[in-house]
């Protein structure tokens, strides 16, 4: 209510407040403030493209997948500023004091004044995302860890057998051939 904007704020999503606090929202709410369920697929996807601004204040979850499909469809992140948000967004995205709604206000305010910054931060979120999200970049990064970690040197090397271990493997051998 405090920022002037032409723009709808969507609350989309379950929550870990009370009824109560569900209903003194909605009892607030404006016809610029919408309230949807959890979102999935088609749409999600259509909340996505049509959002100026995605916001997570939350300061209890770690790894938010909302967070990373936000970044993933190219919109513009603000997060409280928990070391999980942190490190997901990096330098691709905003952070506020968690629990400071003056903060919280004031980078709504500036955000929503500035459509190309938006813009322009969105797209290097998505490429994070790109880049060290998708199970594509995760398994490369991978694969790339475990080949400087078992690189020639550090390969175990073989250990010569004993004569009384080639004994014993010479005894498990069939004799001949097994009948089918």
């Amino acid at each position: 209510e405090k920022i002037k904007t032409p723009l709808k704020l969507v609350l989309a999503g379950g929550s870990s407040y009370t009824d109560e606090y569900a209903c003194s929202l909605r009892q607030h709410a404006s016809d610029r403030i919408v309230f949807l369920d959890w979102l999935s697929g088609d749409e999600l996807s259509e909340v996505l493209t049509n959002a100026a601004l995605f916001v997570l204040p939350s300061d209890i979850e770690g790894l938010s997948l909302a967070l990373l499909d936000a970044m993933g469809a190219g919109i513009c992140v603000l997060t409280s500023d928990t070391p999980e948000n942190k490190e997901a967004i990096a330098d691709t995205g905003f952070t506020f004091n968690a629990g400071d709604g003056c903060d919280l206000q004031r980078m709504l305010t500036v955000l929503l004044s500035d459509s190309r910054l938006r813009e322009a931060v969105g797209k290097t979120g998505q490429e994070r995302v790109r880049q060290h999200f998708l199970w594509d970049g995760v398994v490369r990064e991978l694969a790339q860890i475990y080949g400087t970690l078992v690189t020639p040197e550090k390969r175990p090397s073989v250990i010569p057998l004993t004569e009384e271990q080639h004994d014993t493997l010479r005894l498990l051998r069939p004799k001949a051939p097994i009948a089918r």
